[in-house]
């Protein structure tokens, strides 16, 4: 669909670009990253035909690293392979400070970049507006102790503009960040009120998972799966933004990257280990890289021979979670109990009716009918 897409572009009309964020180079060992990079994204970029602005919209690094490590030198490999796509197919690329304690200002390491008259390279600290091929772009780093008055100045009093690349914070996005803020201490929380002179998309970088919110606000998520918990796709943005009639068009484009995944094998166990252990390593030969394996029955045992077994294993990890196998029997006593007083809920029974049924549930008998409730009621009030 894509390549359809391309087909039609008019180029004097429209920009394609390309958008990624978090590569968070250091995280993992830095030679593999730069070559899932490399295969899936810089070839990417390298065989399209029309490319005029390529994005990373924040957290390039992991976290501060010394000059002469891995991960900056096999950063400094991506960012030449990049420049050197942007110079040959006259693109501009955008580099956005991402996370205080993830980039840690070592985007200054790209600055030589911006020396050379051959590539249109910008490098963005500050908030500011940034003017490329005729679009009018929103840059917003993530900053702090800013207070809304910063942000208000571009967002709402700068006339509108035709684009938003940032790093930062969408309400709902971040468990815990459903309110707009931003006047706190930490990173600034946006909604969509705040872009309202915004013309089209905002495509951002910070949360790892691809999603949309709202109709415009977009998010990369990260190329490379690192971690359980983010079993989502992971990949980068094409964008291609038809700048005279303000439409768009958003493609995700995902990459192949490390898979993780977490089972329960709690009905395993009354197994023998080795049966366990081949049960693992089975999943393993079926392409899995990651596997982390919880157990919520206390047979620690067995579990204590397994553990003892992966212990020199980054690959595999065993977990106990008894808390959660406390807290499904405490949710399924509830839910029994819930069932045993649905009748309370019946509208197709009386007041009467359910105080029967109630009375016989706690009796344990049968013995009190509608009737006899009726005729004792009656008798009380004689009395």
């Amino acid at each position: 669909m894509m390549k359809q897409v391309m087909e039609f572009i008019d180029n004097n009309k429209t920009l394609v670009e390309a958008h990624i964020a978090d590569l968070h180079f250091g995280v993992i060992e830095p030679d593999k990253q730069y070559k899932i990079l490399k295969e899936q994204f810089l070839d990417y970029l390298n065989a399209m035909n029309v490319l005029d602005i390529v994005s990373v919209n924040g957290d390039i690094f992991e976290h501060k690293f010394m000059a002469n490590s891995d991960a900056v030198v096999y950063a400094l490999y991506f960012m030449n392979a990049l420049v050197d796509i942007c110079k040959r197919k006259g693109a501009t690329l955008i580099l956005i400070s991402g996370t205080g304690s993830h980039d840690a200002d070592q985007l200054k390491l790209f600055t030589p970049y911006m020396r050379d008259p051959n590539v249109d390279v910008r490098i963005v600290f500050e908030a500011q507006f940034l003017y490329v091929k005729g679009k009018k772009i929103l840059a917003i780093p993530e900053m702090y102790n800013r207070g809304e008055e910063y942000y208000t100045k571009y967002l709402m009093n700068s006339g509108s503009y035709d684009a938003c690349y940032m790093h930062g914070t969408f309400v709902g996005a971040v468990p815990g960040k459903n309110d707009r803020d931003l006047d706190s201490n930490r990173e600034p929380v946006f909604n969509m009120d705040d872009f309202g002179m915004c013309t089209g998309p905002i495509i951002s970088g910070h949360v790892h998972v691809h999603g949309q919110y709202k109709k415009d606000f977009y998010y990369c998520g990260s190329p490379l799966r690192w971690r359980f918990g983010e079993e989502e796709e992971k990949g980068f943005i094409i964008l291609i933004h038809d700048l005279s009639h303000r439409q768009y068009y958003v493609h995700f484009e995902p990459i192949k990257s490390f898979s993780y995944v977490t089972v329960y094998l709690d009905n395993l166990l009354d197994q023998d280990p080795r049966y366990i252990i081949q049960y693992i390593q089975n999943m393993k030969d079926n392409g899995i890289d990651h596997i982390r394996v919880r157990f919520t029955k206390n047979v620690l045992d067995k579990i204590t021979i397994l553990k003892e077994y992966y212990r020199s294993r980054n690959d595999i990890k065993i977990e106990t979670d008894f808390e959660q196998a406390k807290l499904d029997k405490q949710l399924s006593e509830m839910d029994d109990r819930l069932q045993q007083y649905d009748y309370i809920f019946d509208k197709n029974l009386s007041p009467t009716e359910v105080l029967v049924q109630y009375i016989n549930s706690q009796e344990g008998n049968e013995f009190w009918t509608v009737d006899k409730l009726e005729e004792f009621l009656h008798d009380i009030e004689k009395l």
